[in-house]
């Protein structure tokens, strides 16, 4: 075994009454245990056979769904893991990237036994991202531990960085403002990043050639990430009100009893209770228009309704198909009888 650096954690092996059992400790610890170890950073680098991750993938997802998508809603019937299935699916896949890495590591392998996780850790934290806003949630390895069925009683579900986050961030019930002079349009287009508004801008300038009038709804938190004003007269752009994204607060519906539901992810037994305690982490925070909470989605939903309704189009135009805010959009134009058009990067009409 390599030395290994001061920092982060290690699993090692500590056998109680003749039975496997492993413990996560201050990997500063390893060098000096005479044992099975490996720091989780090792771990964590181990190649993974990417089909069979996928495979996993797709089997925890309807696990999931069939479990626990009806557990919460939007008023406009949108299911929390519709709208955040790809979020939710990217930290599944995290999950099972460290599941399969134990069954890969052939000490675990041979003597695979619970894991006993780190005091006062907590079990979701973030990893780093390009994105300024975005929140790309992980699970931290006391999480693995607790999925095992470790019990987490001194165990804050969010990392410290998590929780700073969310005092930030108060929920209110009020709502939320239109902006003045909606007027009916032939098109709506949604838009919360430069790059959307890079692709949609040109769409619409073909669309006013001919003759056909439009709105930009911009979502953009991030000042940098906002839309032009249009030269075009038959553009319009209206920016979403201070605050709708800013909402954080818990989402009691995801934590549930422990009742026997379990999906098993090769020789791992994972109760979905727990998976779904962690998942609520995601729904928790607020990340902006990139990750928004659950109540700041409910407080879109509303938003958009009455954009909507104001300006009547037929078509909603994205150029976005797999975030948040693009499932809930789509869900809510659906709603509406409104077509729904994506508009890939470098098209030049819908």
């Amino acid at each position: 075994m390599s030395t290994h650096p001061v920092g982060g954690l290690g699993l090692v092996r500590s056998d109680f009454g003749g039975q496997p059992r492993w413990v996560l400790v201050g990997s500063g610890a390893l060098d000096r245990v005479q044992t099975d170890c490996i720091k989780t950073a090792e771990l964590d680098a181990i190649p993974l056979d990417r089909q069979e991750l996928g495979d996993l993938v797709e089997i925890v997802m309807a696990a999931l769904e069939s479990y626990s998508a009806s557990l919460a809603s939007t008023p406009g019937s949108a299911s929390w893991l519709h709208v955040q299935h790809v979020p939710v699916g990217r930290f599944v896949a995290g999950v099972l990237r460290k599941l399969l890495a134990l069954n890969t590591w052939e000490p675990f392998a041979a003597a695979p036994g619970p894991v006993a996780l780190a005091p006062y850790e907590g079990l979701v934290g973030l990893r780093s991202s390009s994105s300024r806003e975005y929140l790309a949630y992980t699970v931290i390895w006391s999480g693995i531990a607790y999925l095992l069925g470790a019990a987490a009683p001194y165990n804050p579900s969010r990392s410290a960085q998590l929780r700073n986050l969310s005092r930030a961030n108060v929920a209110t019930t009020e709502p939320s403002p239109l902006p003045l002079g909606l007027q009916q349009r032939d098109v709506v287009a949604l838009s919360w990043s430069s790059r959307h508004a890079a692709t949609l801008l040109p769409v619409l300038v073909e669309l006013e050639h001919d003759g056909r009038t439009s709105l930009v709804v911009d979502l953009a938190t991030d000042p940098a990430e906002r839309c032009p004003a249009p030269v075009a007269a038959g553009i319009g752009l209206c920016s979403s009100p201070s605050g709708l994204f800013a909402l954080s607060g818990t989402a009691e519906e995801l934590h549930l009893p422990e009742d026997g539901h379990a999906v098993r992810i090769k020789e791992h037994t994972v109760q979905l209770a727990r998976l779904v305690r962690l998942l609520s982490v995601l729904l928790e925070t607020s990340g902006g228009c990139t990750q928004p909470s659950w109540r700041s989605l409910v407080r879109v939903e509303t938003w958009l309704d009455r954009v909507l309704a104001a300006t009547r189009p037929h078509t909603v135009l994205l150029s976005n198909d797999t975030s948040p805010l693009s499932a809930l959009a789509v869900h809510t134009a659906e709603r509406h009888g409104v077509n729904t058009v994506h508009v890939q990067h470098g098209e030049a009409s819908p």
